[in-house]
């Protein structure tokens, strides 16, 4: 899948996490000059502690002096101008002369939003109330956007002030933000405030130094004197020029955009694996369908889900075609038009990440400056500082979550299903006793998605006018970026419920298969253990009677999944009845009812002892021979959950923490079902499982080799 066989959704993804890997190994380092940062580094200076720098091009040192040297001639002039000499907003009818106490001014007004005590000392909430401040990735994403956004020389802002921002991050000093109480209009005025007021030294405004445990809550200005940092003085439009802008929305956006396109990503090879848990016929994958409907995001879609099921062998439709037999003909929707649903917002997905990286090197503020090398400058006001590009590529970015989660809850409930997974047992049970194994996932998932189906409502269509009407229209950027925070964290969980529910569904289809197969060969056997010894035929007629029996056999099987693998077996016996009775009336056999009746006794015989070999609580099918017969996707997550999580097939009450501790058995690697699912959340948000399938990727393999000896027992 490299070079020109890249599909456009998976090229974006690979490439900003490429870059992130490089910036990780720090081989590259982020430097900054107004015109070139990128989502990768935004992750890598938030996420991974990478610390950038300023770029030492003298021409950037020049344009910025310029932007300074231009604001300092129009006041010499005595010129108006916007947030410098006048009032802020709606109060910009008003002219004062003070223009340094002004950006206090600004500051102070804007620093208004809501911090407690206890987000100022973690360790006493021990009640766990919810944080009033934003996670430190956020704010260390917006200080390195908003120091690439002023570097274009356009806001009057000093190479020191801007250096100032940098240092925050070089000495892990991360001001505290609140969470709530920007409207995204005038830029995030509040939230960039606070950030302004660290690097000003304002002892009420608090920070965070350091990380982890050892990470302490202090006053801005006993932090900066610790550091050995000066408190920067703000000359006549650098408060405004560092707050009115865009980079807490658009850096929070690009943290989930980058989220947003693995989980896009995992939804089609999590299709793959549905359609494979449910023995599918995959033929709606074919690129006839796609071509003739040449949307590029489904012809990449089904594309890539061609590719997640290359070498499958619970599947029909691609390397071979199903002509005959019975049943449900054509996939259910969830994974048959899966291309067509999921393809529309790989595109709307593609245009969010190029609106949010062409806002990364924008002049986001108000008033801009055109400086001159001569003199003869302007200084304009505008509304560049509006975020609604961020808000229109977090709304759509919000929507896709919300389709994608509905077809994943559709695919989940139907694996579960005994209605709708071709045969495997209700509540995916794999024992012989009744267990309601996967029954609580199918309400938790119902819960996720209804949910993000309510987070799925436009945040733009809830704006309200605000201070004195004049920001009557505003963008509620920062609110469409973390509500779209929260709708990828519960596509998370849906698809670490997919990726549990999918494993088990898997193995016990292949379990179902391995049975019907070694009943079959029984059925064929002309020995005296084959089970049609009772009737006095031939080898030839066995065979014959066999092949006719196989088909009914397996629909009889699968039909009858309302409970457990043993109460299948009557059903199986009685339905072969007729059909034997028919075949020897037929070939003119000579057979007693006593032989009919000792068949029967000896068939269930068979079956029984066959199935008892096979499922559980006998040893079932290993691992290794289910990931040998897995598409290349599938095989991977499969192989991740079952060798890296060490997570078992889970088979009922005996797999169950208390019911072993109230038997007096061991408990060792007895775990809750929801321990189980957390182990696979956590895998996916650690980055790991995904790291894994996109190296596959990058490498030019469909996937990494399965590493089939990791699944042997242990």
């Amino acid at each position: 899948m490299t070079g020109t066989n890249m599909t456009p959704h998976i090229g974006a993804t690979l490439r900003i996490w490429k870059q992130l890997q490089e910036l990780k190994k720090q081989t590259n380092p982020i430097i900054l000059d107004g015109n070139n940062l990128d989502i990768a580094s935004i992750i890598a200076v938030a996420r991974h502690g990478i610390k950038p720098t300023i770029s030492t091009d003298e021409h950037l040192a020049k344009r910025l002096e310029l932007s300074v040297n231009t604001l300092a001639d129009y006041l010499a002039n005595q010129y108006v101008v916007y947030g410098v000499n006048t009032g802020f907003g709606g109060s910009a009818d008003t002219r004062t002369s003070d223009i340094l106490d002004l950006q206090i001014h600004l500051l102070q007004h804007t620093q208004s939003a809501i911090i407690t005590a206890a987000d100022k000392d973690p360790a006493s909430n021990s009640e766990r109330e919810p944080s009033h401040v934003m996670p430190p990735a956020w704010v260390r994403g917006a200080i390195v956007v908003r120091a690439n956004q002023n570097l274009r020389g356009h806001s009057a802002i000093r190479f020191c002030v801007l250096q100032s921002l940098l240092d925050l991050l070089h000495h892990d000093i991360t001001p505290m933000i609140p969470l709530r109480g920007t409207i995204s209009a005038s830029g995030d005025l509040m939230p960039m405030s606070y950030i302004a007021g660290a690097i000003a030294g304002n002892p009420d405004v608090f920070v965070q130094v350091g990380k982890g445990k050892d990470a302490r809550v202090i006053p801005a200005s006993e932090a900066l004197k610790e550091s050995g940092l000066s408190p920067s003085g703000l000359g006549p439009k650098e408060a405004l020029g560092l707050i009115n802008g865009t980079a807490p929305s658009v850096a929070v956006a690009s943290l989930v955009l980058y989220d947003v396109q693995k989980l896009a990503l995992l939804a089609q090879m999590l299709t793959a694996f549905a359609s494979e848990c449910m023995g599918g016929n995959v033929e709606w994958a074919q690129p006839f369908i796609h071509a003739i409907r040449p949307h590029t995001g489904q012809i990449e879609a089904a594309s890539n889900i061609r590719r997640f099921l290359n070498g499958s062998k619970f599947v029909d439709g691609l390397e071979s075609r199903k002509r005959t037999g019975e049943g449900l003909w054509q996939d259910r929707y969830s994974t048959r038009t899966a291309p067509q649903w999921i393809g529309p917002y790989l595109e709307d997905l593609l245009l969010a990440q190029h609106q949010l990286e062409v806002e990364l090197n924008s002049t986001s503020d108000n008033p801009i400056v055109n400086a001159a090398e001569h003199g003869g400058g302007e200084v304009y006001s505008g509304g560049n500082f509006q975020a609604v590009v961020v808000t229109s590529a977090m709304d759509k970015t919000r929507l896709a979550l919300q389709m994608i989660g509905r077809m994943l809850w559709s695919q989940v409930t139907e694996i579960i299903g005994p209605h709708t997974n071709n045969g495997l047992e209700a509540n995916l049970n794999p024992s012989d006793h009744e267990n309601y194994t996967m029954k609580g996932i199918d309400v938790n998932i119902s819960a996720y998605m209804s949910e993000l189906a309510a987070l799925a409502h436009p945040v733009s269509a809830h704006v309200m006018s605000a201070e004195m009407h004049n920001q009557g229209i505003n963008s509620l950027a920062l609110i469409s970026a973390r509500r779209t925070l929260e709708a990828a964290d519960l596509v998370a969980h849906m698809s670490a419920c997919h990726i549990y529910v999918s494993c088990q569904a898997v193995e016990m289809r292949a379990n179902h298969i391995r049975f019907l197969s070694a009943l079959n060969e029984k059925l064929k056997s002309s020995t005296s253990d084959g089970a049609m010894r009772d009737l006095g035929l031939d080898a030839a007629q066995i065979e014959a009677l066999a092949k006719s029996l196989e088909p009914l056999i397996e629909s009889t099987w699968y039909h009858w999944n309302s409970n457990t693998w043993k109460e299948r077996i009557p059903y199986v016996v009685d339905a072969v009845m007729s059909p034997v009775t028919d075949f020897l009336a037929t070939s003119e056999h000579d057979c007693s009812v006593s032989m009919l009746a000792a068949f029967k006794k000896h068939f269930r015989t068979v079956v029984q002892d066959t199935a008892d070999a096979l499922f559980y609580p006998s040893p079932t099918i290993t691992p290794a021979e289910v990931a040998a017969q897995l598409g290349d996707g599938s095989a991977q997550l499969y192989t991740w959950v079952r060798s890296k999580l060490n997570i078992p097939l889970h088979c009922g009450l005996k797999d169950d923490p208390l019911y072993n501790a109230r038997q007096g058995l061991p408990t060792d690697n007895k775990k809750t079902i929801g321990s189980r699912v957390s182990a696979v959340y956590e895998s996916l948000m650690s980055g790991e499982m995904m790291d894994m399938i996109l190296d596959g990727l990058d490498t030019g393999r469909s996937f990494p080799d399965v590493c089939f000896s990791c699944l042997a027992p242990k």
